[in-house]
């Protein structure tokens, strides 16, 4: 029984809004800035509440007004809660009434949900409200709307710019600024916040700085909000601030567009529009608790959405696994429905985040042999996990949890409608609520039984790519014009098909220069094989005649000569000049005779060895000659489809290759192989022949069967793909923690052609059949035994 009358704090402040369940009230503590919703009945009694009114007179008038009966425990139940909340009255005998408002404390919140308490934005917002109403005009909106519009146009239509020009962006040198930048735009978010809240009347007495998950941000309290009467005031609140940052967005989005690249404005631009757009996305998602989170809140008026839908999903699971459940929350069929989707929609990227999260650093810290980093991340995991559950299963957290409304509401009075049981009376557990822990045993007992006798196969699995089994490369012989493609993109070819011709007209111009140059050669050669002709000699032996006869004729002359000299009947120079014509003579008869003698003895064996040596090597030259002509026709080495893009292949026409070039690629398809890239840790089940199960990404609804052919001797570094494997390997390191990769290589009959090489997908091998508490376990033991024991 309550000992005095209970009295209402005259102090509280009370707003009455209009939901889709009826009428409502927000109460605020402003000792406490905490803020209650009540409903339209606990209104009415609190409203009785008045230090004089005795119970059964609340009671009276209660059932009077709503014509519903309210028992008396009810109503002290209600009031004891109004009590614990801390708005009723604490007037002693002295006449002494509850202390004023504290002093607010600098720092709050724990490791994980940091808040420190910066300055009271009040007496600045007032003065800056009053300069900065056009912000909140119907103009404004339209202005600023088609500005968002425009700047997404923009970024759209210039985003290979964008992307173009991150690489410069994110530098070390650019950093700070960076980080200046991001700070005022935080700011300006959170400020705009303030101003909306008082634009409509509200207070704003907190802004700070918020250490969420050790990312700094920064927070406004605008709690008052929650009082304005207005639903569609309480959402501009909430959407001020990232709209806002979205107006910033597209005021840089075009400035980054209309200035130039050197110059800082577009290096600030850039910089709000890369991180404000990205920020912006993150703030409107619902399922992060940020500004999206309680716009949503605020739009289906259900406050504490995400505390309610854990706590609504985790009664869920305490009733399947039969647990007792006391003093449940009245939700109406509304709330309970939407709890129940937000529910399952959090609560399963949530939990699954931090398990991927989780195993991500805990597989970085094993191969990096950090037990002490892995005891860290395990503890700090560990407390946010209790905390998620003790949410889910309807524990109470701290108050600074980030699973926490920054607004946070009490726990609602339980209601006075007829019918509402007594919020201390326990429910009977039901014959069914007995056997649920018992089922509950025997099926945890049953699948420990499966698991430990049950089969089921082993299936590692890892990328693959395909390649040709054989594959050919056409390259043109000689360095010429292409003149003619003789095949298209598919064709089928075999070894001697014409592929592509070479113009080859100086080729063949050095053919016909050989031609006549081994026919002018052939012709010496005979000539020297047959030696003088009897002509030349007969010829040759006349002009010994002749020279002879001129010879005696000359000497008689001189004789003559020599007479008349004695008897002074001529000159010396006669004389001399008779004796120069004999001379003469004799040369000229010695020159025919030497002739003839040539002539008679016949040509040189080595004039005829040179003759003949001559010939041969213009016969040699004209071969290699006629083997470049053969060459000018490119041809097939292989049997096989032609592989080479259509496009290319109408680009080489006419074009000049080299010599070594490559025309074409020539594949043979009908047997194609698939290299499969195998973690090292997964390598140890995998063995020649066993069964591989392949899906291609261009033909998911097809399966192709295939065998273990070959396993690779050595393991090369992780990549992205199969095929990247296949490069030089990198220079040794001395770390062995990067993790490791084997090819393994499957063939995979393709009659129909459908597989292409290249073509990427995913494989499994199947290794066997295991128990299913080994496959469960196969990692962890692994982990086990390998690095943890390293650490010993």
């Amino acid at each position: 029984m309550i000992a005095t009358l209970p009295r209402l704090r005259d102090d509280l402040a009370f707003s009455q809004q209009t939901t889709a369940d009826g009428p409502v009230f927000v109460v605020k503590d402003p000792c406490r800035d905490r803020f209650f919703r009540l409903p339209e009945e606990a209104r009415f009694i609190a409203g009785q509440l008045d230090g004089a009114t005795s119970l059964q007179t609340v009671c009276q008038r209660t059932e009077e007004r709503f014509q519903t009966p309210l028992a008396l425990d009810t109503l002290t139940a209600f009031i004891r809660h109004l009590d614990s909340a801390g708005l009723l009255a604490n007037d002693d005998h002295s006449g002494r009434a509850r202390p004023t408002r504290p002093r607010p404390r600098r720092f709050s919140g724990n490791l994980l949900y940091l808040r420190i308490r910066l300055l009271d934005p009040d007496r600045l917002l007032n003065r800056l409200a009053h300069p900065l109403r056009f912000f909140y005009t119907p103009a404004f909106l339209a202005v600023s709307a088609a500005l968002i519009v425009a700047a997404v146009v923009t970024a759209v239509t210039n985003w290979d710019d964008v992307t173009a020009n991150l690489p410069h962006l994110y530098q070390l040198a650019n950093l700070p600024v960076i980080l200046g930048i991001i700070f005022l735009v935080i700011a300006g978010h959170e400020f705009a916040h303030g101003l909306t809240c008082k634009h409509f009347g509200g207070e704003v007495r907190e802004i700070g700085f918020l250490l969420l998950y050790f990312q700094p941000a920064l927070y406004c309290n605008v709690s008052d909000a929650w009082l304005f009467p207005k639903k569609s005031q309480l959402l501009w609140v909430g959407f001020a601030g990232p709209y806002f940052e979205l107006f910033l967005w597209a005021l840089a989005t075009l400035a980054w567009r209309l200035t130039d690249f050197e110059t800082t404005v577009n290096l600030v631009a850039f910089i709000i529009m890369t991180s404000s757009g990205l920020k912006t996305l993150l703030n409107f998602n619902p399922l992060i608790k940020l500004d999206g989170y309680y716009l949503l809140g605020d739009w289906l008026e259900i406050p504490n959405l995400r505390r309610r839908s854990f706590a609504l999903i985790g009664r869920a699971l305490k009733r399947i696994g039969g647990a007792e459940i006391t003093n449940p929350p009245v939700l109406t069929a509304r709330e309970r429905r939407i709890c129940l989707l937000y529910g399952l929609v959090a609560v399963v990227p949530s939990l699954a985040l931090l398990v991927a999260a989780f195993f991500a650093l805990g597989n970085y810290f094993v191969a990096q042999s950090q037990p002490v980093a892995l005891a860290a991340v395990t503890g700090l995991l560990g407390l946010k996990v209790r905390r998620r559950f003790r949410r889910l299963f309807g524990g109470k957290s701290a108050a600074a949890d980030p699973d926490d409304d920054d607004l946070p509401a009490a726990n609602e009075p339980p209601s006075v409608a007829a019918g509402a049981p007594p919020p201390l009376r326990k429910k009977k557990k039901s014959a069914r609520g007995r056997w649920r822990l018992p089922l509950c045993l025997a099926g945890t007992g049953a699948a420990a039984a499966l698991s430990f006798f049950c089969r089921m196969e082993l299936r590692v699995g890892g990328p693959f790519e395909f390649l040709p089994r054989h594959n050919a490369d056409v390259r043109a012989q000689l360095e010429d014009i292409i003149e003619q493609i003789t095949v298209h993109e598919g064709d089928q070819v075999r070894v001697g098909d014409l592929v592509a011709r070479l113009a080859g007209r100086d080729v063949r111009a050095q053919l016909q220069d050989n031609a006549a140059n081994l026919a002018e050669a052939r012709v010496k050669a005979q000539m020297l094989a047959a030696g003088p002709r009897p002509e030349e000699i007969q010829l040759a032996e006349t002009s010994v005649a002749k020279t002879e006869a001129a010879l005696r004729y000359a000497q008689s002359q001189w004789a003559r000569n020599q007479a008349l000299a004695e008897k002074h009947l001529i000159s010396d120079k006669e004389l001399e000049d008779s004796r120069a014509l004999v001379t003469a003579a004799e040369s000229d008869r010695a020159e025919a005779a030497s002739r003839l003698k040539l002539l008679c003895s016949g040509s040189r064996p080595e004039e005829i060895a040179a003759a003949n040596s001559e010939v041969e090597r213009l016969q040699a030259q004209r071969r290699y000659l006629e083997e470049q002509v053969k060459l000018l026709d490119v041809k097939s080495p292989a049997t096989g489809i032609v592989a080479t893009p259509e496009r290319e292949l109408e680009a080489m026409r006419h074009q000049l290759v080299k010599k070594g070039a490559l025309v074409a690629k020539v594949y043979e398809l009908r047997t194609i192989t698939a290299e499969i890239a195998v973690s090292e840790r997964d390598i140890a089940d995998v063995q020649t022949g066993q069964k591989v199960v392949l899906k291609v990404r261009a033909f998911p609804e097809l399966t192709f069967i295939g065998k273990v052919v070959s396993i690779a001797t050595t393991a090369q570094g992780a990549t992205s793909s199969p095929a990247s494997i296949l490069s030089p390997p990198p220079a040794p390191t001395r770390s062995s923690s990067a993790p490791k990769m084997i090819l393994l290589t499957t063939e995979i009959e393709n009659p129909s052609l459908l597989l292409k090489p290249e073509m990427t997908g995913q494989a499994k091998i199947v290794c066997g059949k295991r128990r299913i508490i080994d496959l469960l376990t196969r990692r962890i033991a692994r982990t086990i035994r390998v690095e943890f024991w390293s650490w010993w």
